[in-house]
């Protein structure tokens, strides 16, 4: 059966059930479904000012429509001369939202009368792709008659001139008198009031004390099902949620939606008119119970002090946080009087400036040297861009301060970028996030202010951010968590935030993944603790499992096991002979795109991963050895993504089916649009390096690609050249070509080349921070290529490894910058079982708290270098055992095992009515 529900409002999200009647009964309601309506066109804009100008043009000016859904995105002008029946046509982007607009048309003609009106017009929320537009109504239209010197006023007479220029004379004296006696009374207040306010700036703002809610007993009212769930108890409470298509999710999220919506707190200082502009999006205001003020400024109007940002609790700290919006550039100043007056010492920014074509937030900060807003001075020290998140040290300085301390007042601001949100829904996996929370939260020293959360609007990812941290430390401290009770609370605090169902499951699996793994992030100097934990018997006292936590933690690392969807062009008839193993496949949201063909099937898919290093998302690319039918989409994977170093970890042998995939020096490699041709070999290291070139055959244009042949590593190996030292040759190798990915080739696409991007992405990461995820690393690989770990040995390699590389560097320098870390942390989280029937066991095995990324310490700065890339050791000498895994603890690779594991993925939630994305 179908129904058509027709004059429903435009950009509304409405809830949705059937329900079967009979004559007598009526049945059971189906489940809910949320569905919103699209956008529909803005009302009418009104023109405000039509005057000539010189040179024959014309100056319109309109203002915003009263009635918006939504957004307005553009506006549209029409204009004709008086004789003509059709108007022609501009398309005139809208900045900012603003109030105002202004445009000149030009090329007009003399002599004639003008018609102009104007329109408004928003994108599609479901049509975006192309590039649907609704138009609004037009406005009253305007005439103007435009003729020569049409602008100039008309001419007073004679008298009127001088009877004005006496009345002016005497006015003007008049005038001047007062000014100059109120500028004299002015600068004495200035000097005694304000200048005195601002130079004690730099002692602590003294707040109100602050009560704190109970919300970690919130049960949802008498007879309530919510309320605190113990750790033991969490893996067993989310799988409740999630069965029947997330039921219970939907449930718990409408009743936060339900206890919101009873709560009715004033926004004046948000609504009125001086600052209705500074809202980034008009339905997203803030409390004034909680607004963060700004200190008052002498002279100024009231409007100056607004910006919009909310207090928000934090677990067991009254005022954590700060949830404020995206910086609109006419706010820039009051943003950062905000850093200043708060003592914030962590600002963390968690959307991009622009995601999918439109503008989410303003850059307000510099992009080199120093920029001053308003009365703060913001220098950008440094920048170090990583995989999923970029780190910004800024010195801040206030210019009207003459500070009583050293250094003159000057503050150290660090802002974490998290840049890898997607554009619309939720991360794939949590782990990046719950390592950017960490980081994050612990660089913010216990004597500093709030930490300043935002995103585009500062509700939903900023909330979900607020969420997680304090979930966290609730977590750690009390071994329970509240979620609901929490989030219930803070939304009294700003409005919306975790804005979407699917953002509140995302937390919900965010803290069972921390509760399942632990924190692992270890610092260097802990390493050796941390494997001898994890090799340590446990579990039943009666039969104690060998390696009990490295058997837990393998489990947890293949958890993920993919499904039809997941491989879908990988299991296409047409991509069946490009395979080597039913096994090493890989899924659709990691593999590698070919330019395709016009009109030949499977000519993008080439059985290739992405996987993500230290620095950058797409740093590798793990590949198989190509077939003899494959050859040649291996060199056009080459080509399309600009990679210009190869590194081969298997050998050549016709005999076994593994060929010679590159040119001899009598042999091209030939294709439609390029050809690849030798230019030379040598030995490096006991390592054999061949150069080669991919030149278009359409233009000049040639890519030198360099061969690294390391074949059987790690398993066969010259004395001098050890497990680590390979990785330090490549790093070097790669140094000159940072432009495309690193291409690392094995039999299967499987644990050798996966173990080879491991020990490259923790060798850059401990040198940079101190500390090492290989958890993190492993499941993210095997997310992306099921297959790849076919044991636990695979996972205790890297872990030795590294150990050993560590032993022979023998020193904790090495860090690219200032933003290396602290001290080493202390290890707290104690196991946790549950009885849960779930397909791991949720044993949290280590708790080793993240590194907080730079705090200034009184010793002297490293250097610092170029952020673009580490500093990369250069190969030891033969005496050093540079990564090189003991007799006693080698775990020996057996090849590409087995391993097939349940999808981590979500469906689309509807947003909330009349809330922007976030």
């Amino acid at each position: 059966m179908r129904a058509v529900w027709k004059g429903t409002e435009p950009n509304t999200q409405f809830k949705v059930w059937t329900k079967a009647f009979t004559q007598r009964h009526e049945g059971r309601s189906s489940h809910p479904v949320f569905v919103s309506t699209d956008v529909s066109g803005p009302g009418a804009p009104i023109i405000s000012n039509l005057t000539c100008q010189p040179d024959a043009t014309i100056y319109l000016q309109w203002l915003r429509p009263a009635n918006v859904y939504g957004t307005v995105d553009l506006y549209y002008i029409y204009y004709r001369p008086e004789d003509s029946f059709e108007f022609e046509e501009i398309a005139v982007n809208s900045v900012n939202n603003r109030l105002e607009h202004n445009f000149l048309l030009t090329n007009l003609s003399y002599n004639t009368m003008y018609e102009v009106k104007v329109r408004g017009g928003t994108y599609s929320r479901f049509f975006s792709e192309n590039n649907k537009t609704y138009k609004g109504p037009f406005s009253h239209p305007r005439k103007i008659l435009l003729y020569p010197d049409c602008h100039r006023a008309p001419h007073p007479n004679a008298e009127t001139i001088r009877f004005e220029m006496s009345a002016g004379i005497i006015a003007g004296v008049v005038c001047a008198t007062f000014a100059i006696f109120l500028l004299v009374v002015a600068m004495i207040i200035w000097r005694r009031f304000f200048h005195g306010t601002y130079y004690s700036l730099d002692d602590p703002p003294k707040a109100p004390p602050v009560l704190m809610h109970d919300w970690e007993n919130d049960t949802g009212g008498e007879g309530g099902t919510y309320g605190p769930i113990d750790v033991h108890d969490f893996a067993k409470h989310v799988a409740e949620l999630h069965a029947d298509g997330d039921i219970g999710f939907s449930k718990e999220y409408e009743a936060i939606q339900a206890a919101s919506a009873q709560e009715h707190h004033p926004a004046e200082h948000s609504q009125h008119p001086d600052n209705k502009q500074k809202n980034r999006y008009l339905n997203i205001v803030a409390y004034d119970h909680t607004r963060v003020p700004l200190r008052p400024l002498p002279g100024q109007k009231k409007a100056m002090e607004y910006v919009n940002a909310n207090y928000i609790d934090g677990y067991d700290k009254p005022r954590a946080y700060i949830g404020t919006q995206g910086p609109l550039p006419f706010t820039f100043d009051t943003f950062w009087r905000m850093v200043w007056e708060q003592r914030v010492h962590i600002v963390v920014m968690i959307t991009n400036l622009v995601e999918r074509g439109r503008k989410k937030c303003d850059q307000y900060w510099p992009k080199e040297g120093s920029e001053v807003y308003g009365l703060i001075q913001v220098r950008l020290v440094h920048e170090e861009v990583l995989a999923t998140y970029t780190i910004r040290k800024f010195a801040i300085r206030h210019t009207k301060v003459k500070s009583r301390k050293c250094g003159g007042g000057e503050r150290t601001i660090y802002q974490y970028h998290y840049t890898n949100w997607p554009d619309h829904g939720t991360p794939d996996h949590p782990l990046p996030v719950l390592s950017f929370v960490r980081k994050s939260a612990a660089a913010n020293p216990d004597d500093a202010g709030p930490i300043i959360v935002h995103c585009s609007a500062g509700v939903g990812r900023t909330g979900t951010y607020i969420v997680l941290d304090a979930m966290l430390q609730q977590v750690r401290t009390k071994h329970r968590l509240n979620i609901w009770g929490f989030l219930k609370h803070i939304r009294t605090q700003r409005n919306f935030l975790v804005q979407t169902e699917e953002q509140y499951i995302f937390i919900h699996d965010a803290l069972l993944e921390a509760i399942q793994s632990g924190d692992t992030n270890i610092p260097r100097g802990s390493l050796g603790n941390y494997i001898r934990l994890l090799l340590k018997a446990g579990g039943n006292q009666e039969k104690p499992q060998p390696a009990f936590l490295l058997t837990h933690q393998y489990k947890l690392v293949t958890q993920f096991q993919p499904r039809d969807f997941n491989l879908v062009s990988a299991g296409k008839a047409c991509n069946q002979e490009k395979n080597r193993s039913p096994n090493h496949l890989p899924t659709e949201n990691g593999r590698v795109h070919l330019t395709p063909k016009p009109g030949v099937e499977g000519s993008d898919y080439v059985n290739a991963t992405w996987f993500m290093g230290h620095q950058r998302l797409r740093e590798f690319i793990v590949t198989q050895h190509p077939l003899p039918v494959s050859i040649l989409d291996f060199w056009q994977m080459v080509w399309d993504h600009n990679a210009q170093t190869v590194v081969v970890l298997t050998a050549v042998d016709e005999a076994q089916g593994f060929p010679q995939f590159w040119p001899t020096q009598h042999e091209d490699l030939d294709s439609e649009h390029w050809k690849v041709h030798y230019l030379e070999e040598k030995l490096n290291a006991g390592l054999v390096l061949v150069e080669v070139a991919v030149q278009s055959l359409q233009d000049d244009y040639e890519l030198p690609v360099r061969l690294v042949l390391a074949p059987s590593w790690p398993h066969t190996l010259p004395a001098a050249t050890t497990t680590l030292s390979l990785v330090s040759l490549v790093s070097e190798a790669h140094t000159n070509y940072q432009n495309g990915p690193l291409v690392v080739v094995d039999r299967f696409g499987g644990t050798e080349a996966a173990t080879f991007c491991s020990l490259t992405t923790l060798k850059s990461q401990v040198e940079f921070e101190q500390h090492l995820d290989a958890y993190m690393n492993c499941k993210l690989y095997h997310n992306r290529r099921p297959g790849i770990w076919t044991s636990q040995e695979d996972i205790l390699f890297i872990y030795r490894a590294l150990e050993s590389y560590l032993e022979c560097d023998g020193s904790h320098s090495g860090s690219s910058s200032d933003m290396a870390g602290l001290s080493d942390p202390v290890i707290t989280m104690q196991p946790v079982t549950t009885t849960a029937t779930t397909a791991i066991s949720p044993l949290a095995p280590i708790k080793a708290p993240p590194s907080p990324l730079p705090i200034t310490s009184s010793a002297s700065p490293p250097p610092p270098i170029s952020p673009t890339a580490p500093v990369i050791p250069g190969t030891p000498p033969p005496t050093c055992a540079n990564g090189q895994v003991p007799s006693n603890g080698h775990a020996t690779l057996t090849g590409n095992g087995i391993v097939r594991v349940p999808p981590e993925g979500m469906e689309d939630a509807p947003q909330a009515a009349d809330i922007p994305p976030v």
